[in-house]
């Protein structure tokens, strides 16, 4: 099992405890780059899919580390269907 696929696990079982860095190292695995940010607002970009998350105290709530998981179990679908 890879780093991608240790800290999807980890944010998966423990989405409360995820960090700014866990989100941040895990969208640039995936691709992602970030775009700007705005006061608390990160705003990453991949492809058509744009991502807007707040950080306060480098803490992330559980409702956008659950975003970011679905955005990636669907980019990953959608490579799966190419091929």
């Amino acid at each position: 099992m890879g780093k991608r696929e240790k800290l999807i696990d980890r944010l998966t079982n423990s989405p409360q405890n995820a960090t700014f860095a866990d989100i941040r190292n895990l969208l640039e695995y995936e691709g992602f780059y970030l775009d700007r940010v705005t006061d608390s607002h990160h705003v990453y970009i991949y492809a058509e899919t744009i991502l807007v998350i707040p950080i306060q105290n480098n803490k992330i709530d559980t409702i956008y580390v659950e975003k970011v998981l679905e955005s990636i179990e669907a980019a990953d679908s959608e490579l799966e269907d190419d091929d």
